[in-house]
């Protein structure tokens, strides 16, 4: 029995975008999102999140579903376009009352909301006028976050100002295989600063607001190493590595952006953006899936690739490598690079076929064999001195799983296509055991 410290957070998470369906209801606006994932050829079968799992409208069986599960803490995100259609200016008080409702739902259930202020989805009226390349841009998205704050701090006290920021300037404006779709060195570079910049504004928003409010920024991290064991792999290595692990982290949590980057950012840095973008933090949120294999590439606009792990790796339906030491590997580069912060673990889980269906529900053992490992893994970083205070499952549901569309399930509860019934799967009820023993069997 591994038996995790008293107090130990656990909770599961889901995104705006990927679970809330609703996309033309109640004012809300279009997202970047709405277009690309409408746009012929960028979704896998041209699915949309159009209706997703409609959880605009069945929240309350899902918060019910959270009870049950018995988590701690439910971490969502909010759309910034439905709060705010155009991104800036008036604010649509019906879409910002349905966080009203989700906010009340789980505090009357007794599961703390954390809230996550950008999961990818910023409005593409935003995105018409610059998006992340303009640096216009981190004040609208600090304008954004105040008023949210300013509505839910009286019951929410945990903030993330960014769902894995440095996945937007590296899928999203480098490989183009996420909203916006872009491919430029410059644009990335620009996404870069320009989100850090908008976390450090919002930082200094929400303090302003309420300082006893907690905050931190969620990041996917995971060891880098090369696809061949030459030279110009390990040169990409240690590329990807900053692209991945460094270029979004180092500025908040050391002040400095790092080699070989921080001289081509440098022009883009004013006068007292370092200070905004490093202010203290109350936690690090850590999504971890896999180890990356790097391979240099000359068509990329940074001149790397992700590829393939070794053959005969045991992956997920990601195409990711299973390796519990990778993310044990992870927590300890976290605990020493960035002084021990307090970590919670705000993403973790895997995608397989769940084809496996034993009275009517998903029986995914390879899933439970999964959690199992990772989470025993987390437990040993935590008893090496890794300040790991809590752990989320990703994800509550299976969702539309952005450019793969409806084919990857990560959820501990499947969702029937048309129907949309939630039905628990396995997992749920190992992870239900899990939590209610505060301990890994």
């Amino acid at each position: 029995m591994k038996s995790f410290p008293d107090g130990f957070l656990w909770g599961t998470a889901a995104s705006a975008y990927q679970i809330e369906g609703a996309v033309d209801e109640d004012g809300r606006g279009k997202s970047v999102w709405d277009t690309f994932a409408h746009t012929p050829g960028r979704i896998l079968n041209g699915d949309t999140g159009d209706v997703a799992c409609d959880h605009y409208h069945r929240y309350e069986e899902d918060v019910a579903l959270l009870k049950r599960l018995g988590v701690g803490a439910y971490r969502f995100s909010v759309a910034w376009p439905r709060v705010l259609p155009e991104g800036t200016g008036a604010v649509n008080e019906p879409g910002l009352a349905f966080y009203d409702r989700l906010v009340d739902a789980l505090l009357a259930a007794g599961i703390e909301p954390w809230c996550c202020l950008h999961h990818w989805d910023m409005p593409q009226a935003i995105e018409d006028r610059g998006g992340w390349r303009s640096r216009d841009c981190a004040q609208w998205f600090a304008d954004y976050a105040a008023v949210v704050v300013e509505r839910l701090h009286d019951r929410v006290k945990r903030y993330g100002t960014f769902n894995e920021p440095n996945v937007v300037p590296w899928v999203g404006y480098a490989m183009g295989v996420h909203a916006p779709g872009r491919r430029s060195r410059a644009e990335t570079l620009a996404a870069m600063h320009h989100i850090n910049l908008a976390h450090g504004r919002t930082v200094a928003a929400i303090r302003a607001i309420d300082p006893a409010l907690e905050v931190g920024s969620i990041i996917s991290k995971g060891p880098i190493a090369p696809a061949l064991d030459d030279a110009a792999h390990r040169e990409a290595a240690a590329l990807l590595d900053v692209i991945w692990r460094r270029v979004m982290c180092d500025p908040l949590w050391l002040g400095r952006y790092p080699a070989p980057f921080a001289e081509e950012i440098a022009p883009l840095v004013e006068d007292g953006d370092m200070a905004l973008i490093s202010a203290p933090l109350d936690y690090f949120g850590l999504n971890h899936y896999n180890r990356s294999y790097a391979a240099p590439d000359p068509e990329n606009p940074l001149g790397v690739t992700e590829a393939a792990p070794p053959a005969g790796t045991s992956l997920t339906s990601m195409g990711w490598e299973i390796d519990p030491a990778a993310f044990g590997e992870q927590l300890r580069d976290v605990r020493d690079r960035y002084g021990n912060p307090p970590v919670y673990v705000t993403e973790n889980g895997a995608a397989f076929p769940d084809a496996t269906i034993v009275d009517g529900r998903v029986q995914d053992d390879d899933r439970i064999a999964f959690l199992q490992g990772y989470i025993g893994a987390m437990h040993d970083a935590i008893q090496d001195g890794c300040d790991v205070r809590g752990y989320f499952v990703w994800s509550f549901l299976d969702n539309f799983e952005w450019s793969l569309g409806y084919d990857l399930t990560f959820g501990l509860t499947s969702v029937t296509p048309g129907s949309l019934e939630r039905v628990p799967k396995a997992s749920f009820d190992w992870m239900r055991g899990t939590i209610a023993a505060n301990a890994l069997a």
